[in-house]
């Protein structure tokens, strides 16, 4: 209880978690955005190489290309991640506690671009096997309800 009042009881709470949350949004939009559009692209293109003999419709090709797209997408948008992981943690008691802009430019400013991207191998090995699993779902999922015209339970694989 002392922690939710603590953060949400008082102004300088409120204020880091009104920072911090517009911060994810500059984090989560892209990451979001970047995998789909990268996952579509891939297939797409690979459908359409007259060289390449793949089927990426199945489970499989689908999780592999998903892993792929996440970890991009990962990597492209580590720099939110490090910018909002350091206004979650500067606090609400910090003496100037920052926003995203400022946040990123004190990061630059103590590390320049590596400071950015730190982190970047464990964001990759994580968000790549877990964007893989759920693209997959996601596809499986939705050519269900395609063949079937209804979202019921899917047949076991």
């Amino acid at each position: 209880f002392e922690s939710g009042r603590r953060v949400f009881g008082t102004e300088d709470g409120r204020l880091n978690v009104y920072r911090a949350w517009t911060a994810s949004l500059w984090r989560d939009v892209p990451m979001g955005a970047v995998q789909i559009a990268l996952f579509e692209g891939l297939k797409v293109f690979i459908i359409n190489a007259p060289n390449i003999d793949f089927d990426v419709n199945t489970l499989q090709a689908e999780a592999g290309l998903g892993f792929i797209c996440g970890a991009i997408a990962a990597l492209l948008t580590t720099p939110p991640d490090v910018i909002t992981t350091r206004i979650i943690t500067q606090g609400d008691d910090a003496e100037n506690p920052v926003g995203f802009l400022g946040m990123g430019q004190r990061v630059y400013a103590e590390g320049g671009v590596p400071a950015l991207f730190t982190g970047w191998k464990q964001r990759c090995l994580y968000w790549g096997p877990a964007i893989g699993i759920f693209l997959s779902c996601y596809c499986y999922i939705r050519t269900y309800a395609v063949i079937h015209g209804t979202l019921g339970t899917p047949p076991l694989l």
